[in-house]
């Protein structure tokens, strides 16, 4: 309340240093014990313009500010950004409003006591030093208009004590500042008329008077006029009275109302008596209204001079209400004529704050627009309290006002079944349980549209849920029949309300997200699909965002609820289909392009079909370790999976089976093989639909690893003499080829062909210079040797592969390769060998940031050790392996346990082990 200092325990004050300095401090202490977001402070600091430097120079301020508070004040980071945390009594804004706030349920006298204190509190111009602007501007604004209404509720309370004369000095810098505020003119005129200054009082009235006149066009309301007749006639004015007229506008509730005590109990108990606005957020339909309608209704006895309440219209059909119509509508049931209110908007605003100054009510301003629409009816004094619900997030209240924002999330399950409950009738519901929670589901448990589907439901008495979950499971008809005719009320409309709010860049990339099979997308893939770049598309990202279409799901993905999926892929529709075509082209060569990239990371270069896009994207993510590509398929899964059907079902078999290959080697080195044969099956589905022979000789091998692992490896060898068929006329196919086939043989108990088979690989791929083939080949025949008892030559390919190994670097999976011909010395009894093996796998694991492998060498080296009878040793190997297994959510090993049994691994009961697939 003055220039922005901090003062020591002493009295003294500490140096702040860059004037920035100060607009930091001053923005995060006026918002204190609340978190300020580092982009609020960005924007407050630099005046809606950061450079790019911004965020480091915040930072070290912020470093700077650490430095000198002083004890029982702390600035601490809060996500998204800084929290400064002290008593509210160290911050004289706050011991103001605290001030003021007891001053309202305290005697005359004691109130008089706390009101001179609060205002003794300034020391000239709000935030005289602080160069930020804007803050200043807002702030002063504030703070000004609390002044006045300290300095009424002081004039007022002296009047009632008969010390009038008291408060004439600050009467006069009230209405110097506030000129046409009656009720304070009259104060003034009635102190001076009590202190025997009459014909002061005199001319106050009738400058007043006369600027109502001039400026608004109406003449002194009944109170002024009173006291005006009190001067003339010597009699004291009566003490003043409550206002008469107590507006109580609030509908009533909804009936469908059921949970929310996480978001009422944000809103608070007290019905913002700290005089914070608040505001409710959220996407079309989730309850935003029946919610602010619950708070209102529970702490409207708290407001004794009554409730506002105006539906603005912000996302209707129609245009949104004009704030000058809705202060019109206040001003009416606030008591004031028609012949009063001014026609110009702006002084009707003016006359409204008026109006409620010093009166504690309740303001509820329903579904509004924007940010510009809400200001004019936002009173004037902390003793109302406001609430705003809107889809957009109105960031310039939470910016400027300091505004609370609440953000209305779907109901939880339970919530949203007792919602069904509330209008089928507890005992249906009660009746089919699993059935009202799938209808819960299709309904994306928002409160719009179970009450639509209940409504519509309880129109049919002998219908079962079960039905309803079968009719509303039609993706085709689900929005038709989330409809209500002859109410309006349909979850299309509540979507189309948010959609044609948006600018046309946004509403296109909107149509776009309707190619999107899926229900999030990344940065990457929306600008696939807009064709353009990561940082064009992120405004219209953000666009979408702020009306709920949709939402932060994770680092740079964003996601939409089901039904505003099956609205985008509507509205879709209006796109032409060239450009839809065009659109859903980029997005699969997105996937496929940098599902590539990952594949190559977590797989060796022994068999690679060609991979090429006919649109590779602007820009995809950089992934350059098998954690990044693990992390990326994690996040992708789904959507890749969705991606591949889209393409099948397009006819579109050569992206198809791309994808497929993809898929099934990220679910092979994470060891989901179910889903590895499924990938499998559709890949080779794919290649034969396109006759493509390299492509069928791959997915061929791939089919026949799968059967191998379940036992039926004859079906496997007729799925490798099929790939070696196909892939007879090209060197790297036969090879990769050979190589299946002669594994398959093996595990099908034919050494003698196995050996054949993978002798034949080897010299191929030793011509062709595929050192992948030619490393796994060899452990092939190692591990076929092995079995056969033919110790020497097993050895000696052994050591040709780990040779190999050693040789070829990043050509050859190294912790792979490893782990395998780890696992065969341990076979023949060599466990140090083993152990060193398993380290040097570890090492090559950790270098390529492959916490697959690291999981596995620690197992490898956990069961070594623990057979060499170190358990001691081998637990903490066996809690990393575990922990990585957990934290990937690979499959159990099986082969190993912390409190049971342990030994060394069981020779691979279908020849060499899995893990020499490539």
């Amino acid at each position: 309340m003055g220039p922005a200092e901090l003062l020591r325990a002493d009295g003294s004050t500490a140096g702040l240093g860059a004037a920035k300095r100060r607009s930091v401090l001053a923005a995060l202490a006026l918002d204190l014990n609340r978190v300020v977001s580092m982009d609020r402070l960005l924007d407050v600091v630099w005046e809606g313009s950061p450079p790019p430097s911004a965020k480091a120079a915040l930072q070290g301020h912020i470093a700077q500010l650490r430095k000198v508070l002083g004890d029982g004040v702390e600035l601490v980071t809060r996500s998204p950004g800084y929290q400064l945390v002290a008593d509210r009594s160290q911050l004289d804004v706050t011991r103001f409003e605290d001030l003021l706030a007891e001053a309202r349920t305290a005697t005359d006298a004691e109130a008089v006591e706390l009101l001179r204190t609060a205002l003794a509190l300034r020391r000239g111009p709000v935030l005289a030093d602080v160069p930020a602007e804007r803050l200043r501007r807002v702030i002063s604004a504030r703070m000004e208009e609390s002044v006045v209404t300290a300095i009424q509720e002081l004039g007022r309370r002296l009047h009632r004590l008969g010390r009038t004369a008291e408060g004439i000095d600050l009467l006069h810098e009230a209405v110097a500042l506030r000129p046409l505020r009656e009720p304070l003119v009259e104060l003034l005129v009635l102190s001076l008329h009590h202190a025997g200054r009459q014909a002061e009082a005199l001319n106050v009235y009738h400058d007043t008077r006369t600027r109502l006149a001039d400026e608004l066009g109406v003449d002194p309301g009944i109170g002024l006029r009173q006291a005006f007749h009190t001067v003339l006639t010597a009699h004291d004015a009566p003490e003043p009275t409550a206002p008469k007229c107590v507006p109580l506008q609030l509908p009533r509730e909804n009936r469908g109302f059921a949970g929310r005590e996480a978001e009422l109990a944000k809103l608070g108990p007290n019905g913002g008596a700290d005089g914070a606005i608040r505001i409710l957020v959220g996407p079309a339909g989730v309850g935003k209204t029946a919610l602010a309608l619950r708070w209102a209704h529970q702490v409207a006895a708290r407001f004794p001079d009554g409730h506002l309440f105006a539906d603005l219209r912000g996302f209707d059909e129609t245009d949104p209400v004009a704030p000058d119509h809705v202060l019109t509508g206040f001003l009416r049931a606030l008591g004031v004529p028609d012949a009063r209110i001014p026609a110009d908007a702006d002084e009707r605003a003016a006359l409204y704050r008026s109006a409620v100054a010093g009166r504690r009510m309740l303001v509820v301003l329903d579904n509004a627009r924007s940010a510009a629409q809400v200001r004019p009816l936002l009173p004037g004094t902390s003793s109302c309290a406001v609430l705003v619900s809107s889809r957009s997030r109105l960031d310039d209240l939470a910016a400027t006002e300091g505004a609370v924002r609440v953000t209305v999330p779907a109901l939880s399950r339970d919530e949203a079944v007792t919602v069904l409950g509330l209008v089928l009738g507890a005992d249906r519901v009660a009746a089919e349980p699993a059935a009202a929670a799938e209808l819960a589901e299709l309904c994306d448990r928002l409160p719009l549209a179970l009450r639509i589907a209940a409504a519509r439901g309880s129109s049919h008495q002998h219908g079962t849920l079960r039905a309803m979950v079968e009719a509303f499971s039609d993706e085709r008809h689900r929005l038709h029949r989330l409809s209500l005719p002859d109410s309006g009320s349909t979850v299309r409309t509540a979507l189309a309300w948010s959609y044609r709010r948006l600018d046309a860049a946004s509403a296109r990339l909107f149509r776009r997200l309707g190619e999107h099979p899926g229900t999030d997308v990344d940065r990457g893939a929306a600008a696939a699909l807009a064709g353009t770049t990561v940082a064009e598309v992120q405004p219209r990202l953000e666009s979408l965002i702020s009306v709920h279409l949709l939402h932060k799901s994770g680092p740079e993905r964003y996601a939409r609820h089901d039904l505003v999926r099956l609205y985008t892929a509507a509205v879709a529709e209006e796109e032409p289909a060239a450009d839809r075509h065009a659109a859903t082209e980029r997005l699969l060569d997105y996937y496929l392009h940098t599902a590539d990239a990952g594949r190559r990371l977590v797989t060796d270069e022994a068999w690679q079909p060609a991979m090429r896009v006919a649109r590779p994207p602007a820009e995809s993510p950089e992934l350059s370790t098998v954690k990044e590509a693990l992390d990326w398929f994690r996040a992708e899964e789904t959507n890749l999976h969705r991606a591949l059907a889209l393409a099948g079902a397009r006819g579109d078999h050569g992206r198809a089976w791309r994808l497929a290959l993809c898929l099934e080697r990220f679910q092979h080195h994470l060891g989901d093989l179910p889903a590895q044969a499924e990938a499998a099956r559709l890949g080779l589905a794919a290649a034969r639909e396109l006759g493509d022979n390299q492509a069928q000789a791959v997915f061929h091998v791939r089919v026949g690893e799968n059967l191998v692992r379940s036992g039926r490896a004859g079906d496997a060898v007729a799925h490798g003499e099929q790939a070696v068929r196909l892939g007879r006329d090209e060197p790297q196919d036969a090879c990769n080829a050979m190589l299946g086939l002669g594994r398959f043989l093996h595990a099908a108990g034919r050494p003698a062909e196995a050996l054949a088979r993978l002798t034949g690989s080897i010299e191929v791929a030793g011509a062709v210079g595929n050192v992948a083939v030619e490393t796994y080949a060899l452990l092939g025949k190692a591990w076929v040797h092995q079995s056969e008892g033919e110790r020497t030559d097993a050895m000696d390919a052994l050591r040709r592969s780990v040779e190999l190994v050693r040789d070829n670097g990043s050509r050859v999976h190294g912790a792979a390769v490893l782990l395998i011909a780890g696992e065969l010395v341990r076979e023949f009894g060599e466990h140090d060998k083993a152990l060193r093996m398993f380290s040097r796998g570890l090492s090559a694991a950790r270098d390529a940031e492959d916490l697959v492998f690291q999981a596995r060498h620690h197992r490898a080296i956990g069961n070594t050790l623990a057979h060499l009878g170190s358990r001691a040793a081998a637990v903490p190997h066996w809690t990393r392996a575990e922990r990585l297994r957990a934290a990937l959510g690979l499959p159990d090993g099986g082969d190993v346990t912390l409190n049971g049994s342990h030994g060394h691994r069981a020779p691979h009961p279908h020849g060499f082990p899995e893990l020499a697939c490539t």
